[in-house]
């Protein structure tokens, strides 16, 4: 007999759905039956290179520093989640000659990708249009497990993205992270640590610019106004297109510190190798 700390007992049960999660991945309908699926779930210390990327990227994008601040005040409060990584090679064609790709046959789609594999905001392509639905299956299914699990199931690109960077899961194009966790309701969704680091106003204003569309008035008289505030069509703010060398300049240098620091962790440098 014995007695156990509920919530204690709960998180170190996190990583038994992680690997649940793992298993409803792989046991997912699929249309081509071809996808070869990676998994790996990643733990504790484990996640800081993940983590300290994330905020890198974070300095001067919105959606990087949301998610890299969730999980530093996860792991002040000792209640830092597993974090299920899906990936596969969504560039190997099905051989089904169907055209989806743009591409009229697999071979003609085969030889221009094996000389021309782009490299994207977070993956690389040409992606196989059948490959790209069966690997969303997987991920849906994983999710699905941890919603039945009562557990956090949003998935997300950023922590994939940085993850593949620092080597996670070689050889795919592709990665999702999953955290499984942690103990709550909609974390994912409420992300309660801006509060300590953002006022109403501020978090208002981030989450606007990340998607400007979902504040948007009629936008059809062409000067777009924002509803920034209750009334907002008194003194109403507008939308504008115009070009910010100041931000492009601010997003090179944290994607170059990014990289930095992705080589170091992958040990493909040290120290000594750059220059001062």
């Amino acid at each position: 007999m014995a007695v156990y700390d509920g919530l204690k007992a709960t998180q170190e049960h996190l990583l038994d759905v992680a690997r649940a999660c793992a298993l409803a991945a792989g046991r997912a309908p699929a249309l081509s039956h071809r996808l070869e699926l990676m998994a790996e779930i990643v733990t504790d210390d484990d996640l800081n290179p993940m983590i300290d990327v994330l905020a890198t990227l974070g300095e001067n994008s919105a959606f990087q520093l949301h998610d890299a601040v969730a999980f530093q005040d996860l792991a002040k409060r000792g209640m830092m989640p597993p974090v299920l990584l899906l990936g596969a090679d969504l560039t190997k064609p099905a051989l089904w000659d169907c055209g989806a790709c743009g591409f009229k046959t697999c071979g003609e789609y085969v030889k221009y990708t094996s000389k021309n594999k782009g490299v994207g905001i977070g993956g690389y392509g040409p992606t196989c249009v059948w490959k790209a639905i069966d690997f969303g299956m997987a991920c849906d299914f994983a999710c699905a497990c941890a919603a039945r699990h009562c557990t956090e199931a949003r998935i997300m690109f950023s922590v994939g993205a940085v993850s593949m960077m620092l080597g996670r899961l070689e050889g795919a194009s592709f990665v999702l992270g999953l955290p499984i966790g942690p103990i709550g309701k909609n974390l994912w969704f409420d992300r309660e640590a801006w509060k300590n680091i953002l006022n109403f106003e501020r978090k208002m204003m981030t989450q606007m610019a990340g998607g400007p569309s979902l504040w948007m008035a009629f936008s059809g008289g062409g000067n777009p106004i924002l509803k920034t505030k209750p009334k907002w069509w008194e003194d109403p703010t507008f939308m504008k297109v115009e070009q910010d060398a100041t931000f492009i300049e601010k997003d090179v240098n944290c994607q170059a510190k990014a990289y930095e620091k992705i080589m170091r962790y992958r040990g493909v440098f040290s120290d000594e190798d750059i220059p001062a």
